[in-house]
């Protein structure tokens, strides 16, 4: 689940858990982190605790995803 919400002039981004489709989740972030306010990423359990135990690779995920905003 994705939410945005407005405050001022930035925008913090709730992601949620990815579940089973952290991929979906990964591209939904993604798009998030192009909306006008939102400026970065909050590392929390959905990069830190994955669900295929691969926390290299998510948090490799999440610096490229602000690599591209």
């Amino acid at each position: 689940m994705i939410e945005v919400l407005t405050m001022g002039r930035t925008a913090p981004l709730l992601g949620g858990d990815p579940g089973d489709a952290p991929r979906q989740a990964y591209t939904a972030w993604r798009g998030a982190l192009r909306l006008p306010g939102v400026r970065g990423l909050v590392v929390g359990r959905a990069l830190l605790y994955p669900s295929d135990d691969d926390v290299a690779a998510s948090v490799d995920t999440g610096a490229a995803m602000l690599e591209v905003a």
